[in-house]
């Protein structure tokens, strides 16, 4: 890593999108300081190449799949890496944030209450195929690119679907079809996640009024069907306003540095 990287500032690399960005959760829950480093979508692959960082996920025919973000971390060294450690997965930093926190007894509460990772771990591919089945479907085709790289981006995006054509994406607002996924991830949400909230007379979190990594990640997806929903004034509502609650009782940590 360079070495002008000042040793108290993480630098913290996610995606170049014009959207408020919800990889910061995490980051600002424990208190972490930390630079976001923008990087745009063509340039995902050989940012990861550049810090030696190999892609953690696949794409469906087993190919990778470079995804962000990644963090950085100069004040600690894994057993692989000779100065510093670099995590390539949301779910590893917010274990790596919440040991460091647990170190410094800093008064927060944890990210992970104890005994809670392989919950939480089980949670998080869940959440992940539950939004990525419905939502992101629905949401995809409105995300709101980086202007300089965007037909880029559109063309690389319909590769990586397996679509000729990023317009091929579309399920037109007010259709059949779109009125029928819509309903759909509705269901979905109401029988596969709105059970999880058991306290919702004590907090907007599904603990009640003490927050964890589960609602953060619920609120990353959250923050994407914000920005890139057009139905997203009707989802807030959805079971008595579940997620308009918990997307509104995250704000305090979303802010990017």
């Amino acid at each position: 890593m360079e070495s002008s990287v000042h040793h108290d500032i993480l630098p913290f690399y996610i995606l170049k999108v014009a959207t408020k960005a919800s990889h910061s959760y995490a980051l600002n829950f424990t208190k972490t300081p930390y630079r976001t480093e923008w990087v745009a979508l063509p340039d995902v692959a050989a940012t990861r190449a550049k810090l030696r960082v190999p892609p953690c996920r696949k794409h469906s025919d087993g190919s990778d799949f470079p995804t962000l973000p990644i963090l950085y971390d100069p004040t600690t060294t894994s057993p692989t890496q000779q100065e510093g450690t670099l995590i390539g997965d949301s779910f590893d930093i917010a274990i790596h944030l919440n040991n460091k926190q647990s170190s410094k007894n800093g008064g927060s509460p944890p990210l992970f209450p104890p005994n809670t990772l392989a919950l939480h771990r089980t949670f998080n591919a869940h959440v992940d195929n539950l939004f990525t089945m419905n939502g992101a479907v629905l949401a995809g085709y409105y995300m709101p690119f980086d202007p300089a790289t965007a037909e880029t981006t559109k063309a690389d995006m319909a590769r990586r679907v397996g679509v000729s054509r990023w317009e091929d994406l579309e399920i037109p607002q007010g259709s059949e079809q779109r009125k029928k996924m819509v309903a759909g991830f509705e269901a979905a949400r109401g029988s596969g996640l709105a059970p999880w909230v058991i306290r919702r007379d004590e907090g907007p979190f599904l603990e009640g009024a003490t927050p964890m990594y589960a609602d953060i990640i619920i609120g990353g997806w959250l923050q994407m069907m914000r920005n890139c929903l057009p139905e997203w004034e009707e989802l807030r509502g959805w079971h008595g306003g579940l997620w308009g609650k918990l997307h509104d009782a995250l704000e305090e940590w979303a802010q990017v540095s």
